[in-house]
């Protein structure tokens, strides 16, 4: 009796402890199928089981990215803006093989049927948790204030996409090309530096800390609106700040987003502004245009607008060179 007592004992105990031969196997089959992981700029964690195949692109900075990195098969939508000359690097033909052009609603994404839908962090947080609540994977990118910001924002896109070492790759075209930059610029004087303030269409535009102070610091350019001590910065930069800081160069804008913006008649109201007349930008007829697509670059392609605010400023350090 003592004897049979102990055997169940020990076949309980070997059950408890997980040797039962009844106890059914761990179901791993969910954890399997995970591909992988991202965590996207806002913080979210994204799960993937295989590389998105129809990406909707909201953003025009996030058109570009993706177009280097995945082409243009994989992708079932770009923003409102691809083909725009004036704002975005996508061309016409890019823009004409994806087909679609998205406005930023609920109803023009899901009409795609993406498997991932890119915005930014700037995005509509209702559309974006209205796509998530019927069930789309939407990843945020973040909005570039430097150019390691712009680093980041690509390497993790390209995590997301499922191609790593393009983004990486794509990284490392943009370390190369601006060192090579660099090692002209630096070449240089600090007492040589021409001091410039951008314009919009509104007023003066640049304050410290944005993604042009950081380009035009790069391109070894002083930022004119940047000299302008914080407690004294407002929204609206006013003509006598402007006069204050006596710039060497002004750049005007160049996109006529709303076609109702007079780029000719804009130049003329700064020419002949007698607000400015003594400024040495005007003096000395130094007002040159820079595309607004480098003006507000939302890409890899901040090297191309370092390399035009350069060019525009210091020409004579690019002289013999193909455009």
């Amino acid at each position: 009796m003592k004897r049979l007592l102990l055997i169940c004992l020990m076949r309980f105990l070997v059950c408890l402890t997980g040797g039962c031969g009844t106890q059914e196997p761990v179901n791993n089959s969910v954890q399997e199928k995970v591909a992988y992981e991202v965590i996207d700029e806002a913080g979210r964690k994204l799960t993937f089981t295989e590389k998105p195949q129809r990406i909707a692109s909201l953003t025009y900075g996030t058109d570009e990215i993706l177009t280097d990195l995945v082409g243009t098969k994989r992708i079932v939508g770009y923003s409102r803006w691809a083909g725009d000359p004036e704002i975005t690097f996508i061309t016409k033909e890019q823009a004409r093989k994806v087909g679609r052009k998205l406005e930023e609603n609920t109803e023009a994404v899901l009409s795609v049927k993406p498997d991932l839908v890119v915005a930014t962090t700037a995005s509509n947080n209702e559309i974006i948790h209205s796509l998530e609540a019927l069930g789309l994977k939407v990843y945020l990118a973040g909005r570039p204030k430097n150019y390691e910001q712009m680093r980041v924002k690509v390497l993790k896109l390209g995590e997301a996409v499922g191609e790593k070492a393009k983004g990486e790759e794509l990284v490392k075209q943009m370390d190369e090309r601006i060192a090579k930059l660099e090692s002209k610029l630096c070449k240089i004087p600090d007492d040589k530096r021409k001091t410039v303030v951008a314009f919009n269409f509104i007023s003066a535009m640049g304050r410290k800390g944005d993604l042009i102070d950081n380009m035009l610091n790069m391109a070894h350019i002083n930022n004119g609106v940047a000299q302008i001590p914080n407690e004294f910065m407002t929204s609206y930069v006013s003509k006598e700040q402007v006069v204050r800081i006596n710039p060497d160069i002004f750049l005007l804008p160049t996109w006529n987003y709303d076609n109702r913006q007079d780029i000719e008649g804009y130049l003329n109201r700064v020419q002949n502004d007698p607000a400015y007349k003594d400024v040495k930008a005007i003096k000395n007829n130094q007002i040159k245009f820079v595309s607004d697509k480098y003006r507000y670059v939302a890409s890899h392609h901040i090297v191309d607008a370092v390399e035009n605010f350069a060019k525009a400023v210091y020409p004579e350090y690019f002289r013999g060179e193909k455009s």
